[in-house]
């Protein structure tokens, strides 16, 4: 499986948003600065998180981007679906059945191990939220690195 880099960067930009004050507003030009990440393609990601009802966007000079639900509400398979969107990672080729010479409705071998495995993944990223996840950073980051980002953030606010 190849996940594209913008499930993380979606990732790292909802936990930089969940250091926001309430109401707090952050661009997506200061998030992309942040994040070091192209700001066309962090739009597009933002984009995505809109849609799927994660974030909200308010346009305009003081606009920008914060939460819409809550961190203990966003799983990270919500943030892999907004950003891959509705796709199973396994689809047989045919290959079996080609090479054995087998009807059409013939059932791949490896299409059982890949749904298991599949559901197995979901469940993880489905029990891992991005209020676990700001929990993890604030215990495994130095009070330094995270006063940093919250006085950078202070300054980014609109």
């Amino acid at each position: 499986m190849n996940m594209k880099s913008g499930v993380e960067q979606a990732v790292y930009a909802l936990l930089v948003l969940t250091r926001l004050p309430r109401q707090a507003m952050l661009s997506g030009e200061a998030l992309s600065q942040q994040l070091h990440v192209s700001p066309t393609y962090l739009q597009k990601l933002m984009r995505r998180l809109v849609q799927a009802g994660i974030v909200l966007s308010v346009p305009g000079a003081k606009g920008g981007f914060r939460l819409q639900a809550s961190p203990e509400d966003i799983t990270i398979y919500d943030v892999f679906m907004a950003i891959e969107g509705v796709k199973s990672l396994y689809r047989s080729t045919g290959i079996l059945e080609g090479m054995l010479q087998l009807n059409e409705n013939s059932t791949c071998l490896l299409s059982d191990v890949m749904d298991e495995a599949e559901y197995a993944w979901q469940t993880v990223l489905k029990r891992q939220t991005i209020a676990s996840l700001h929990r993890e950073l604030n215990a495994n980051c130095s009070t330094d690195d995270l006063m940093k980002l919250d006085s950078w953030l202070k300054g980014a606010i609109r």
